[in-house]
């Protein structure tokens, strides 16, 4: 079943460092991934593991800019 682009690209641009994004798209298991590193990248905010693991977040929240359509177009599922 095909999944609105559009609202993929709202939950990814809200609620894209929890994974939220992914989740609706069916990537379920990268999203849960995306959610547990930005959770223990907040708790281990005050260490540098913190800071480490959300600047990959944000990496990857970046490159889901350019991912998301075709994970919501697709009606091929990992």
């Amino acid at each position: 079943m095909q999944k609105s682009v559009a609202l993929a690209y709202v939950l990814w641009f809200f609620l894209g460092y929890l994974g939220i994004h992914r989740m609706y798209c069916g990537r379920v298991g990268s999203g849960v991934a995306m959610l547990a590193l930005t959770v223990f990248g907040m708790l281990t905010m005050s260490i540098v593991v913190g800071h480490l693991l959300m600047m990959i977040v944000g990496i990857w929240w970046l490159i889901d800019l350019f991912l998301t359509a075709g994970m919501a177009g697709s009606t091929w599922r990992r």
